[in-house]
């Protein structure tokens, strides 16, 4: 019966039940004791007392039960027979246990299992039993049995009294809670201390040499204010000893510990003469006006800390970093506005000196030089935010195609002289090696590098200055490739050595005054890293306030192979006479719905020998188109943002007309968005190139000329 759980010691130690040395017969005295006296004894306070006859499985009397502060005879309240058998008593009276609880308070109370104990010398054995009460809430029980033999007929009569002793349980679950808490801290904690506030006393739960100076075994039993007041004095750091008198004080520690759990310091110790980050916690232990008990814990939180202020730290950091580049943007916006606003005046300015002097041809042409230097200056400055743009999301493509390094420092060249001529600098060009060789390049990225870093160095070098713009080939790498490098150098104003860690990002400008009175965005440089970077090059500066600034620029590039074309070269064909006369004659469909726009490249077209057929928005295209006969239009030339239908939505339907010959008709996307994403949607819905706008004449002619040769359009045909 052990394995049920049956609890059969003969509670030798037991306060509240003893051994009985040998049977009894209620009634008879019992070691100076009647029956009926300890019978009253046992029995106080109980919740269900009855009496049986385990030889003829009987139950005696009338069992009691205790509900509150009434009692209920359950003879009658169970309906039970004159004669009732022990055996239906124990099941009607376990009616409302749980399966399991039932089994085992069977168990227990069994007869055979109840005289068998008799036998062997158990008189008394207990038992606890999980009951549910009115409420549906459970409460536990302690079942004691008593057995002894009536002297006349020899029969086994027990007696079975049954109290409530939840209590206990509660106290034991809050002993094993306590337990738990103490454990846990002992896993996190160096130092554990047990403190009574009543008795003032400290003892050891666990401790090693980090909290020594709070508590010594050499000194014996010790009261935790004098162990409090020993630490504070030898090893917690000076600044913070009043802090910690005040949060560790008993009285402090009972008004926190009425209203919480626990709570918690932390502060700097001085052990070993170094500075730690400690913390010290108070955990209360069950209530904590009855026992006075709390556990004091210590912990090293340097690693927490350190943590924190590295995290404070970037958190402040980032939030410099915020503000910098916020006043960067604002003063970026600032000088864009300035920036634009400049060769915005100079095209309006121009443009009415222009009229104003209409018959003076030799005037005119000067204004329109002066507009034209304007707009390509206005256009650059919207490029470099659109390239910045493009950066920062990833989506800067690099188009290489075949040209010569020759060509693209005699376009630099070409490009700066008018601004070194106006300052008087003393400016030297010098090449070295051989820069004539056809190379795979993106030509345009490779002009826009060199024209900032020389476009900076006459910026900011002071009239009659010196600038000097060095390309020298270098050994390769392989015989696939060559290697050149662009070494730029100046004795301008120069820059501080603060700038110079911050000198690729993005709107910053030395604070400099000299470099203040000087228009720039501060995205030059940043683009030119980017950029460099993008075409796998490297890119190194070296500066000083007032003495100048050396830029150094290095690639490696492909060579390109034989017979290949360069751009340049194509856009220079497109001017031969007999491809000017391939144009005369050739019907385009132009679709744009911006007149000025429209009448704009319809002049430029009509100039070479184009015949153009207009449309305002795409629909009215797909309906020229479908109107007209197949091969009519050679190509069109579509714009995308338009009313009505755009050009995305129009190529589609034109791509899907019945007639094939129709439907392959080359198209061109122009658009004034010159993203990557743009050009790829063009792609995608069925165009075959692509030109930003404002266009570029040669470039423009070039894709007509390769449309009108191919005659027919090509899926995804691209740029």
């Amino acid at each position: 019966m052990a394995d049920n759980g049956i609890n059969m010691e003969n509670h030798e130690n037991s306060s509240e039940f003893r051994r009985l040395e040998r049977p009894i017969q209620i009634g008879d005295e019992l070691i100076g004791v009647s029956g009926d006296q300890y019978k009253r004894a046992i029995v106080s306070d109980a919740i269900l007392v009855f009496e049986f006859n385990l030889t003829k499985n009987l139950l005696m009397g009338n069992p009691l039960q205790r509900f509150g502060e009434r009692i209920v005879r359950l003879r009658h309240a169970f309906d039970l027979p004159e004669e009732c058998s022990y055996d239906k008593f124990l099941d009607s009276v376990s009616w409302d246990l749980s399966d399991s609880e039932k089994e085992k308070f069977m168990a227990n109370m069994d007869a055979s299992y109840l005289m068998d104990a008799f036998i062997t010398g158990k008189y008394e054995l207990w038992f606890d039993i999980n009951k549910p009460n009115f409420e549906g809430e459970s409460f536990w029980t302690r079942n004691t049995v008593i057995l002894t033999q009536e002297k006349d007929t020899g029969d086994i009569l027990g007696l079975a009294v049954v109290k409530n002793i939840t209590s206990n349980y509660k106290r034991e679950e809050e002993k094993v809670y306590q337990l738990e808490i103490i454990n846990a801290l002992s896993i996190d904690y160096t130092n554990v201390f047990m403190v009574n506030l009543m008795t003032n006393r400290i003892r050891i739960v666990r401790m090693n040499d980090v909290a020594g100076a709070f508590y010594s075994d050499e000194l014996g039993e010790q009261y935790y204010d004098d162990a409090l007041e020993f630490y504070i004095d030898v090893s917690v750091y000076a600044d913070d000893r009043d802090m910690m008198r005040m949060a560790f004080s008993r009285d402090n520690i009972l008004r926190q510990l009425i209203k919480r759990e626990t709570f918690y310091v932390n502060f700097r110790s001085n052990i070993n003469n170094k500075l730690q980050y400690m913390k010290l916690k108070v955990v209360r232990i069950g209530d904590i006006k009855e026992t006075g008990n709390f556990l004091l814990a210590f912990m090293n939180v340097d690693d927490e800390i350190e943590h924190e202020m590295k995290q404070k730290k970037l958190l402040q950091d980032t939030l410099s970093m915020a503000e910098s580049a916020s006043h960067a943007k604002t003063m970026f916006l600032s000088n864009m506005s300035h920036d634009i606003r400049t060769p915005m005046n100079a095209i309006i300015g121009f443009t009415t000196l222009a009229l104003n002097h209409i018959s003076e041809q030799a005037m005119v042409k000067t204004y329109l030089d002066k507009i034209k230097s304007s707009s390509n200056h206005l256009l650059s400055l919207i490029n470099d935010v659109l390239d910045m743009s493009r950066i920062e999301s990833g989506k800067m493509k690099i188009n290489k195609t075949v040209s010569t390094v020759e060509k693209i420092v005699g376009d630099v060249d070409t490009v700066m002289q008018s601004q070194i001529q106006m300052k008087h600098l003393e400016y030297s060009l010098i090449k070295r090696g051989i820069l004539t060789r056809p190379v795979m390049m993106d030509g345009l990225r490779l002009n826009q590098i060199l024209i900032n870093i020389v476009g900076n160095a006459v910026k900011y070098t002071p009239e009659y200055g010196k600038v000097q713009f060095m390309i020298t080939e270098m050994p390769s790498i392989s015989d696939n490739t060559s290697s050149y490098q662009f070494r730029i150098k100046d004795n301008g104003i120069g820059m501080s050595k603060k700038f110079l860690e911050k000198i690729f990002t993005p709107f910053e400008r030395d604070e400099n005054k000299a470099i203040a009175k000087i228009q720039g965005t501060g995205l030059g440089l940043a683009i030119t890293k980017s950029l460099v970077d993008i075409m796998e090059g490297s890119i190194f500066v070296k500066s000083e306030e007032g003495k100048g600034s050396e830029f150094l620029v290095c690639f490696d590039l492909e060579n390109a192979k034989e017979g290949e074309l360069s751009v340049e070269e194509k856009k220079e064909n497109v001017y031969e006479s007999s491809v000017i006369n391939s144009f005369k004659d050739v019907r385009i469909l132009l679709v744009e719905d911006n007149e000025l726009n429209r009448e704009i490249a319809t002049e430029l077209l009509k100039s070479v020998g184009f015949i153009l057929d207009e449309a305002e928005n795409g629909s009215q295209a797909v309906q020229m188109v479908n109107d007209s006969p197949a091969g009519y239009y050679k190509v069109i030339l579509m714009d995308v943002m338009m009313p009505v239908m755009n050009g995305y939505e129009s190529t589609k339907k034109i791509r899907s007309l019945e007639d094939k010959a129709k439907a392959n008709v080359p198209i061109i996307a122009m658009t004034a968005n010159a993203f990557e994403e743009d050009k790829n949607q063009a792609i995608e819905c069925g165009m075959d190139k692509f030109v930003s706008k404002p266009f570029d004449i040669n470039d423009l002619l070039v894709k007509l000329k390769e449309m009108i040769d191919m005659k027919v359009h090509s899926p995804r045909s691209g740029d």
